[in-house]
């Protein structure tokens, strides 16, 4: 199980990585109304300070989907997921990679790679462009099993490119996408202004076994028009669409 970090200071990818999997969670799971889990139970379970989850649940309270209570964090609202909008990523400059380590999979992300808590799991974090002229923040995480023949190659080239070069075909994408506001440390990373609208997607990459492959967050600046960011106390969040991961839908072609 992990350890909260005795690290202090706030690294912005863990507070990054809090906020975008307890999104998953209210977008999917929780119940409008429900509570979080506690601030100490965030810790162990995400294995990071209190900051950092202070720092995360912030960036939700913003975004109007928390709001803070005497015990802990209330659902208030859902994101919205209004339709699915494409992200045409292009090869021709290289992402700009910001991490590659190893996390143990909280209850949310173990879940939705369908491996159990805890399991070691590889994150990567990289920037790439989109043929539009934007920037995509890109995050992916892979189950030990699909991570050991991409962590044998150089974090050089898109991650869609590295998975075929591991050996690793997936064969179907389904994605759930839909506005978000750019948080400071996101609107640094592409080049926005801070509040701006991004478009938020969610990816899961699964085999022609049916197994989950990779699953990804991706924070887009595809320089085109996208909807005001607005959340819904009602929504289901579950509008989503699939295709051939092939066809080359979202960034890092």
């Amino acid at each position: 199980m992990p350890v909260p970090s005795p690290i202090p200071r706030v690294r912005a990818c863990d507070a990054r990585r809090v906020r975008d999997l307890l999104r998953v969670a209210v977008s999917a799971r929780a119940r409008t109304g429900g509570l979080l889990p506690r601030e100490d139970e965030l810790m162990v379970g995400y294995g990071v300070p209190r900051a950092a989850v202070r720092s995360a649940l912030e960036l939700l309270r913003a975004e109007g989907l928390l709001r803070p209570g005497p015990a802990a964090y209330r659902v208030v609202a859902r994101p919205e997921y209004p339709g699915r909008t494409a992200v045409t990523g292009t090869a021709t400059r290289l992402p700009r990679w910001l991490e590659r380590t190893g996390v143990a999979a909280p209850d949310v992300l173990a879940d939705w790679l369908g491996v159990p808590v805890g399991s070691p799991c590889l994150r990567t974090e990289s920037v790439s462009s989109t043929a539009g002229g934007g920037a995509v923040l890109e995050t992916h995480y892979l189950a030990a099993g699909a991570a050991a023949p991409l962590l044998a190659l150089p974090a050089a080239g898109p991650f869609d490119r590295q998975l075929a070069e591991a050996g690793l075909h997936p064969v179907r994408a389904r994605t759930r996408s839909g506005p978000v506001p750019a948080d400071p440390d996101s609107a640094r990373l592409l080049g926005v202004a801070t509040g701006s609208t991004l478009l938020g997607a969610e990816r899961t990459l699964t085999g022609d076994d049916g197994r989950v492959v990779a699953v990804t967050l991706l924070r887009a600046d595809p320089r085109a028009p996208v909807p005001a960011a607005r959340a819904h106390p009602e929504s289901s969040a579950r509008t989503a669409s699939s295709e051939s991961a092939s066809a080359g839908v979202l960034s890092g072609r």
